[in-house]
């Protein structure tokens, strides 16, 4: 077993990485001398990252090119080090609105995808005894209204990593779930909306939707979620939550833990123009 892995440049996947927080993610590694393998549903989306070995195609909602990309990565490396799971999908619809066809849509990318990745790559991590990282989100702590289905797929993978901490912790597997905020990212174009939002039942859903991009359109730089994540890599002991993201919505998160429930729900409805 390799007990040097924090002092080393490390082989890192990156799922998701052709734009936004995934793209941030692998530049600011491959700039600081990791070998990174940036993937996507189709390798030329890829943009070109500083010593990178090269661009590779994974979709997460097909288990074969899992495997295949990660047998490609291990044959070129010889191992793997980390993986950060960060592919992923947005979704604004109320509850109600929400089809089932709809939720599993979200659900296959955020929770099984992540699983498959996961599952596919723990034998090297165990192997390199190295570190799993799960781009979760502040969302997945805080419900917020339309956004419940893309919320409660962030929940998931909270107890997912919760799990996984605890199983792989004897084979000296680390697991770590990043929690960003609100980044400029392109998540605004790719975000999905319910087929058919009933305005009647939730007239304010469209005024929901314009608040909730312009609050991506005036957010950070994704660079900050690169920066956390370098951080991580070399740690002997990262921690298994951390969040990146502006003061008030960090402060979100510490004040679900001691406010009343109800008191809590009615801070947060009232950022929104529900009425």
């Amino acid at each position: 077993m390799r007990t040097d892995f924090h002092r080393q440049a490390k082989v890192v996947l990156v799922t998701g990485a052709t734009t936004g927080i995934g793209a941030s993610i692998a530049l600011v590694l491959a700039e600081a001398g990791h070998r990174v393998w940036g993937t996507g549903r189709k390798s030329e989306t890829i943009l070109p990252l500083p010593g990178k070995p090269g661009s590779i195609a994974l979709d997460v909602t097909k288990p074969a090119t899992v495997d295949a990309a990660i047998s490609t990565i291990v044959t070129e490396e010889g191992h793997l080090d980390a993986v950060v799971n960060n592919a992923g999908i947005g979704m604004m619809g109320a509850m109600g609105d929400t089809s089932e066809e709809e939720l599993l849509t979200v659900y296959h990318t955020n929770v099984v995808g992540l699983h498959t990745v996961s599952k596919a790559a723990m034998p090297h991590l165990i192997a390199a005894q190295g570190h799993l990282l799960h781009v979760g989100s502040v969302a997945g702590v805080v419900g917020l209204p339309f956004r419940g289905v893309y919320c409660s797929s962030k929940a998931a993978v909270e107890l997912i990593a919760e799990a996984q901490s605890m199983e792989l912790a004897r084979h000296g597997v680390r697991v770590t779930v990043l929690r960003p905020g609100d980044f400029k990212t392109a998540i605004n174009a790719n975000r999905l909306r319910v087929a058919h939002p009933n305005h009647a039942v939730n007239p304010g859903f469209e005024a929901v939707c314009d608040a909730v991009n312009a609050e991506v359109a005036h957010a950070k730089d994704p660079a900050d979620m690169g920066k956390a994540v370098l951080k991580l890599l070399g740690q002997k002991k990262p921690p298994l939550y951390i969040t990146v993201a502006p003061p008030l919505q960090r402060l979100a998160i510490r004040l679900k833990r001691v406010l009343p429930d109800r008191v809590f729900e009615a801070l947060i409805a009232r950022r929104y123009p529900l009425d």
